[in-house]
C-alpha cells in the first residue's frame, strides 16, 4: 500500500526517511541489551526476544525500562497512524515485529514491576495497547 515515489514530494520523502531512521533507532534502543548474558554466543538469537538468563543489573533500570516503555508508545502511535502506510516496505515496523517488541518489553517490565509501581503501570498500559492493536501475545 506504499505510494509510488512519483506521488511523494522530495520534502515528504526526506521526512519519511528521517521518520524511518527514528523508528529504527527506537527499535535498536529497546533491544540494545537483549543478548547481554546470552550463553549461546548469539547463535540462538531470535530478533526482538530478550535472551538474558536473568534480569540485568544496570545503573538506572527505572530510566532504561521507562525509556523502552516510551519507545513502545511511539512505535504503536506510528503503527496506527497514516504515516505507517507511507513508510517503505523494508521498514522493520511490521505487525509481527511490533508484537515481538511488545512481548519482550512486557516481559522485561514484569521482572521489575513488583518493585516499582510506575513500571508496573507502564506494563499494564502496554498490555492494554497490545490488546487494542490486536498484537500477538506470547
Amino acid at each position: 500500500m506504499n505510494p509510488s515515489s512519483d506521488s511523494i514530494s522530495p520534502d515528504k520523502a526526506e521526512i519519511l526517511k528521517v521518520a524511518q531512521e527514528c523508528i529504527a533507532s527506537a527499535i535498536q534502543s529497546t533491544i540494545a541489551f537483549d543478548r547481554v548474558g546470552d550463553k549461546t554466543d548469539g547463535k540462538g538469537y531470535v530478533p526482538y526476544v530478550d535472551l538474558a538468563p536473568k534480569r540485568l543489573i544496570v545503573t538506572n533500570i527505572f530510566g532504561t525500562l521507562h525509556a523502552q516503555f516510551g519507545n513502545m508508545l511511539v512505535l504503536a502511535a506510528v503503527f496506527k497512524s497514516a504515516l505507517w502506510h507511507l513508510l517503505p516496505e523494508k521498514t522493520r515496523l511490521s505487525k509481527a515485529n511490533l508484537s515481538k517488541l511488545y512481548n519482550r518489553t512486557i516481559k522485561v517490565l514484569g521482572q521489575v514491576a513488583p518493585n516499582s509501581p510506575v513500571l508496573n503501570m507502564d506494563r499494564e498500559i502496554l498490555m492494554h495497547i497490545q490488546r487494542e492493536l490486536e498484537l500477538d501475545i506470547s
